[in-house]
């Protein structure tokens, strides 16, 4: 009867462990949605803004994003169908696969970001790139950093808010709380909804202010411009 019990209990936490990893595979399977969007409407359109900037530093982060976005974009692809398949077949996914998809995903914000920064000191010559810019880049700045908060805050720990908190939420704390307060973030007039709780924590919700505070500058001056080219 033990033994049973002990068996039921262990296909239970099996089960509650892959449910977990399918909600976080459904978020970074989107965000990789979103990364292919930006790459078909950033990338291939900012080559000519790139071109004409003769700026150094923006030549250098493109031709960085170039080497690394392709080859390891192509592996994803190939991998993530791999990676449903082991899922949905009940299976348990190591956890440093989630966190390498993860990661890199982060990078790529980062770069991202910063091509981002540098192209505002290039003249826009495509709507369509600061349309793009706006409607594709918010998303994947949202799931990147609610991925994170909720990485560094939930995932190995015996309760959640232990590293960050969420004082806008309702316990119990799920994954989808850390996607929703990082969405409040962005339409919170770029302050951050994160509260740190330890030193980590406080250093990356510094990190997302600052972040958000840049970012809602972006935003600003792309409206701008899209006015411009549409007056």
């Amino acid at each position: 009867m033990v033994a049973w019990i002990a068996k039921v209990a262990w296909i239970a936490k099996g089960s509650r462990r892959n449910s977990e990893q399918i909600k976080e595979g459904l978020a970074l399977s989107l965000l990789a949605l979103l990364q292919i969007a930006i790459s078909g409407l950033f990338l291939y359109d900012s080559q000519s803004l790139v071109a004409q900037s003769g700026n150094p530093l923006i030549i250098r982060t493109d031709a960085i994003m170039q080497a690394l976005v392709r080859p390891l974009g192509v592996l994803f692809i190939v991998s993530f169908p791999l990676f449903w398949l082991a899922l949905l077949r009940g299976k348990t996914v190591p956890r440093w696969l989630f966190d390498a998809v993860g990661i890199w995903y982060c990078l790529r914000l980062l770069m991202e970001f910063a091509l981002l920064n540098a192209l505002l000191f290039t003249p826009a010559v495509s709507p369509r790139l600061l349309v793009g810019q706006i409607i594709v880049f918010i998303p994947c700045f949202v799931l990147t950093w609610g991925w994170i908060m909720w990485r560094i805050d939930f995932v190995n720990r015996a309760s959640p808010q232990q590293v960050v908190s969420l004082p806008d939420e309702m316990e119990p704390i799920t994954s989808f709380d850390y996607y929703h307060t990082s969405v409040i973030s962005i339409v919170n007039k770029g302050s951050s909804k994160f509260q740190g709780v330890t030193r980590t924590g406080r250093f990356y919700v510094l990190i997302h202010s600052l972040m958000l505070l840049d970012l809602l500058g972006l935003i600003i001056a792309r409206v701008y411009g899209l006015v411009q080219k549409m007056t």
